[in-house]
C-alpha cells in the first residue's frame, strides 16, 4: 500500500464531509427541520470526492469514503446541537468552546432517531460502493477506440 496515493484521496474525502456538514447544519437551521436525508448525500459526496481523487479505487479507499461520511454526519449533527445549545446571541463560534465539547457525548445518543440510523447505514452503503461503481463506469469509458 502506498500512502502517498492514498493523500489526496482522503483529503477530498475530508473535505466533502465537512462541506456536507456544514451545508446539513445550515439546513437544518433556516428550516428548523432536520432532513435525514441530507445524511445520506453526506455519504454520496464523501464516495464522489473518493472516486475524482482517485485513479484506481482500492478497499483503502472505499474505507476512507466510509470514515469520512461518518465524520460528515458527526460533524453536522454537532453543528446543530451546538447551534442549538448555545443560540444566536453567543455567536458561532461559541460553538467550539470545551465546555460545549464536553456536553456533546452526553446528548450524543438523543441526537439519533430511527430514522437517523437508516439514514447513516445507507451513506454507509453508499460510501462503500459508489467509488467502485464510479471507477468501473470511468473505466469502461476510458478503452480504446479500434481504428477503422
Amino acid at each position: 500500500m502506498n500512502g502517498s496515493k492514498n493523500v489526496m484521496p482522503m483529503l477530498a474525502a475530508l473535505l466533502a464531509a465537512i462541506i456536507g456538514g456544514v451545508v446539513w447544519a445550515l439546513i437544518v437551521v433556516v428550516t428548523e427541520y432536520e432532513v435525514g436525508i441530507v445524511a445520506w448525500a453526506i455519504g454520496g459526496l464523501a464516495a464522489l470526492a473518493v472516486s475524482f481523487s482517485a485513479k484506481k479505487i482500492t478497499p483503502v479507499h472505499q474505507i476512507l469514503a466510509v470514515v469520512a461520511s461518518l465524520l460528515g454526519i458527526l460533524l453536522g449533527k454537532y453543528f446543530v446541537y451546538g447551534y442549538f445549545l448555545i443560540g444566536e446571541a453567543e455567536g458561532i463560534m461559541s460553538m467550539f468552546q470545551m465546555e460545549v465539547m464536553r456536553m456533546f457525548p452526553q446528548f450524543f445518543s438523543t441526537l439519533f432517531s430511527g430514522m437517523d440510523i437508516i439514514f447513516v447505514l445507507l451513506a454507509i452503503v453508499t460510501a462503500w460502493q459508489l467509488p467502485v461503481k464510479l471507477a468501473s463506469n470511468r473505466d469502461k469509458g476510458e478503452e480504446p477506440v479500434p481504428a477503422e
